[in-house]
């Protein structure tokens, strides 16, 4: 199973992305670019790192590969 993100663009380990602003349910800030660090299949999930070495979980189909 592969995960796409907002423009069904496939998603891997290693990819620029843009993250969206957060809803009330996120655990980040603000909207950033970060690096896709590991793939959660099964879940649909990505962990993305920030520029300070944070990682946070984002479904796939949120984020834009820049």
């Amino acid at each position: 199973m592969k995960l796409f993100d907002k423009n069904y663009e496939e998603l891997y380990v290693g990819a620029d992305v843009e993250v969206p602003t957060p809803t009330s349910e996120d655990n980040w800030n603000f909207e950033f670019q970060g690096t896709v660090v590991k793939l959660e299949i099964i879940d649909g999930y990505i962990v993305v790192e920030d520029m300070d070495g944070d990682c946070f979980a984002v479904e796939a189909e949120r984020v834009e590969i820049l």
